[in-house]
């Protein structure tokens, strides 16, 4: 009797073990719930059209003005407004060459201008004094009168006299100068972009205060890589795109442009080339600062690289300085994501060119690969 009930015990607690075994089992497995990403096809350079690099546009030229000297503002320049009355000029407003935009007190000035011209009359008496003395000297010389030494005694003074009105003369100059410059002209015709100035501000000398740009032609400046400057020259053609892709097209402009300026030698820091090309802007629609996307005809890539996104390209989990990919397995909507370590070349606009570690036509995961590790389940979504 008791061997029975010790029989029965034994198989309830292994019933309540299995049991338990299996509800523990249940909940320490996970639930694979597949994230959502984007993916784009590992491409060929000749599959792209062409390689787009962001740039900005930039004016022609551009003058940071400054006062030579130093004081308070008394006047700014004037402009026609809309209702066509004088109004001070402000940033935006269009400026001809020559045209006074700011006056700083000139009453100091102009004392040191009469000053100035005092000296001069006061050195070229003494002057005039020295030669009549001189002259009188050279008599008394010629008749035994004068020794020697009163004579070059007599010249050196004359001398030091012209010496004097020369000084003079030039400290004149230079408070006429001084003089000239408490009034700020612009030095060609522009748009102003900055103004740092009211009447009343003092001034400090060669603080910037004023900004003038000549926008009637723009500067497309953007970078490239050392792969592409080599196959780039001056007058290679170039497609300049201004307008952000998601705006409607009659927002978009695409201008045709060629190669104005290749820079000599890479940035430090990017190891890039500076590339610039220049745009007629007669109307002014071209804004200086605007984003764009400078577009390289293809034929200048290298057709037979294989490129992927920049945005698919993370940090390698096991190589500090290396770099990898996360690639979906087949090509149905769900697959899963595995980790590969690629070896980068050059940029290319928003692309890579990728040396190895994919193949041509995986799907390599855009975005979302933040939210993925190696062997996660992933769904692609468009």
């Amino acid at each position: 009797m008791t061997r029975i009930h010790i029989a029965v015990a034994s198989t309830a607690l292994f019933s309540i073990g299995v049991s338990v075994g299996c509800s523990a089992e249940h909940a320490a497995a996970p639930s694979h719930s597949a994230v959502p990403v984007k993916v784009k096809p590992v491409a060929r350079t000749a599959d792209v059209a062409v390689a787009r690099y962001s740039g900005s546009l930039e004016p022609v030229a551009r003058v940071d003005m400054a006062f030579r000297v130093g004081g308070y503002v008394e006047l700014l320049g004037q402009v026609k407004g809309v209702d066509g009355k004088p109004r001070t000029f402000e940033e935006g407003d269009f400026i001809k060459r020559g045209t006074v935009l700011a006056k700083i007190r000139a009453a100091d000035y102009s004392q040191k201008v009469a000053t100035a011209r005092a000296g001069i009359s006061q050195a070229q008496a003494d002057s005039e004094f020295a030669d009549a003395e001189l002259k009188r000297a050279e008599r008394l010389f010629e008749t035994k009168a004068l020794s020697k030494a009163d004579l070059d005694a007599k010249r050196a003074h004359a001398d030091s006299a012209r010496a004097n009105v020369a000084a003079a003369t030039a400290q004149a100059g230079e408070a006429a100068v001084a003089l000239a410059d408490t009034v700020l002209q612009a030095p060609m015709d522009g748009v102003i972009l900055s103004r740092d100035l009211e009447v009343g501000t003092l001034i400090a000398p060669g603080r910037s205060v004023i900004t003038l740009v000549d926008i009637s032609r723009v500067k497309a400046n953007f970078a490239v890589p050392e792969t592409l400057v080599e196959k780039l020259s001056v007058g290679s053609p170039l497609s300049v795109h201004v307008g952000a892709d998601r705006e409607s097209s009659a927002t978009q402009r695409n201008l045709s442009a060629r190669v104005t300026r290749i820079a000599p030698a890479a940035d430090v820091k990017g190891r890039v080339f500076s590339v610039e090309a220049e745009l007629p802007n007669a109307d002014g629609a071209l804004k200086p600062g605007s984003v764009i996307s400078v577009r390289v005809p293809g034929a200048a890539l290298d057709q037979g690289s294989l490129s992927v996104p920049l945005s698919a390209v993370v940090r390698s989990p096991t190589d500090s300085r290396g770099f990898s990919v996360f690639v979906i397995d087949g090509q149905a909507p769900r697959g899963r994501a595995r980790l590969h370590d690629v070896k980068l070349g050059e940029v290319l606009g928003n692309s890579i060119t990728v040396e190895s570690g994919v193949e041509l036509g995986q799907r390599v995961v855009t975005m979302g690969a933040t939210l993925i590790q190696d062997g996660s389940d992933a769904v692609v979504i468009p």
